[in-house]
């Protein structure tokens, strides 16, 4: 099912939006317990470490020595005394609740301290008679007392009779959380709201944003669909979407090109197909009515004019094949060398016609390219014809190797080209003045191209003179290290 770009971004926005609070709110709920224990234990240790710390001070250390009754209850009385200055002193975050070995409250005294009062004292006594510390392992205690939890520890002196701080018992009450939550969480629930608001007011903007530049750039596509290539002109903020509108105004400038071209060609063609034409529509009326006495001779012209405008037809064909891809590529591996010596044989007669020698200078190394021989057999032969056409006495071809390049080099002794004609020698129906169709170096170019290669022009450096093409393919064995 197919959704408009707004939507697609502004939906994922919007279940982003309403699920973050609600992940942040369980996450806090879930967190803010964890912690609130945390803090409660770590003020529940420091508390009865510095009480164990006390009582290591005060009784003997050699345990092995056995005190007497008399000698407990003093060390207990001085172990007291010094609970009840740290208590009074060091204000510690925990509290403190001592009982004698008959589990009645010793510390602190009515009034000394306030606390909880019997509720406190009375859940201590139950855990200590009932062995929950025991149980427990020495590890913290939590318990409710009333509506409230507390988190317990206890400290037992080693005694054998009744002495005052036998039993003494930290506690440290847990914060409530949901009486936390409750009070900010109608707070925290307005502000999230309020952002979420605003998030949603600016994601839906913002997509409409992107949605509106991509719709601009829907028209453009469809006016370029409909044969208009005028650019876009539309600056746009959005770096991607600019990117994507230069690519689309180069797209419709080459397509304008391309549909310029074409209509040139077909108007080159249409012009270069009529003069034939005529002259073959005029001989055949004149040959009709009796005009040409000598049907032969009439019959001659229109003989050659048809094979001009055969010659026409195949190149259009050559090329329209050529742009469209449909020519299938024969490649085999050739010896350069040696097919340019089989087409220079082919075309001595060119040489004869035109009052012009045809040599080849001989490579000693064995180039090897991979090409279609047809094809590359066509391209040199339009070189050829060119430069047979130009030439004052002869025409020179040679064959060397740069780099990864096997190059054909085609001279004259002609005139030379004109420096402003060289961009355009290769362009279809572009003719110099002895041209025929203009045609034939454009099939040079896309037949070499075509095979992967490359066609050039050039004037011979001095003190020659004349034209120099270059014909350019991949040498073999450069193409198999690629490969």
């Amino acid at each position: 099912m197919m959704s408009a770009i707004r939507s697609r971004i502004f939906v994922p926005v919007v279940i982003l939006i309403v699920l973050f609070p609600v992940l942040s709110w369980a996450l806090f709920s879930s967190a803010s317990g964890w912690y609130v224990k945390r803090i409660s234990s770590q003020s529940l240790e420091h508390l009865m470490e510095s009480v164990q710390s006390m009582a290591e001070q005060v009784y003997p250390r050699d345990g092995d020595e056995t005190l007497t009754r008399d000698e407990e209850k003093m060390y207990s009385r001085e172990f007291l005394s010094q609970v009840r200055e740290y208590i009074r002193k060091g204000r510690p975050e925990a509290s403190l609740i001592a009982f004698n070995s008959r589990l009645k409250l010793t510390f602190p005294r009515q009034g000394e301290e306030e606390w909880e009062g019997e509720e406190i004292s009375g859940a201590c006594r139950e855990m200590i008679a009932g062995g929950m510390f025991e149980e427990n392992k020495g590890a913290d205690v939590t318990a409710a007392v009333g509506k409230r939890q507390y988190m317990f520890r206890l400290y037992e002196t080693e005694s054998s009779g009744n002495i005052r701080g036998k039993y003494l018992v930290g506690y440290v009450e847990i914060p409530d959380t949901k009486a936390l939550l409750s009070y900010t969480g109608g707070l925290l629930a307005a502000i999230a709201g309020f952002l979420a608001f605003l998030s949603l007011v600016a994601a839906w903007f913002v997509a409409g944003s992107i949605s509106g530049q991509l719709k601009g750039l829907c028209r453009q596509a469809g006016a370029i669909g409909k044969g208009e290539f005028e650019p876009s002109r539309v600056h746009y903020p959005i770096s991607e979407i600019e990117d994507l509108k230069n690519a689309m105004n180069g797209m419709a400038a080459e397509l304008d090109r391309t549909e310029q071209k074409q209509l040139a060609f077909f108007q080159n063609a249409s012009h270069e197909l009529r003069t034939p034409l005529m002259s073959i529509c005029g001989y055949a009326q004149g040959i009709q009515c009796n005009v040409f006495p000598d049907h032969a001779q009439a019959a001659a012209v229109i003989l050659s004019e048809t094979m001009r405008m055969k010659e026409l037809v195949d190149g259009i064909l050559t090329i329209s094949r050529l742009d469209s891809h449909d020519t299938r590529l024969r490649t085999e591996v050739i010896s350069l060398g040696e097919f340019i010596e089989e087409q220079i044989d082919i075309l001595q007669g060119l040489g004869i016609a035109e009052k012009v020698s045809i040599g080849m200078e001989k490579e000693q190394e064995d180039i090897r390219v991979s090409a279609d021989p047809s094809l590359l057999g066509k391209a040199f032969q339009n070189v050829m014809n060119n430069c047979a056409r130009y030439a004052k006495s002869s025409v020179t071809v040679s064959l060397k190797r740069e780099g990864e390049w096997a190059v054909v080099c085609v001279k004259d002794d002609g005139p030379g080209l004109d420096e402003k004609e060289i961009p355009h020698l290769f362009e279809r129906f572009y003719k110099g003045n002895k041209g025929n169709f203009g045609i034939g170096l454009s099939i040079t170019r896309a037949a070499m191209e075509y095979m992967g290669g490359r066609a050039q022009a050039r004037n011979r450096r001095p003190p020659c003179h004349g034209a120099e093409f270059r014909l350019m393919l991949p040498v073999e064995e450069a193409i198999g290290r690629k490969g």
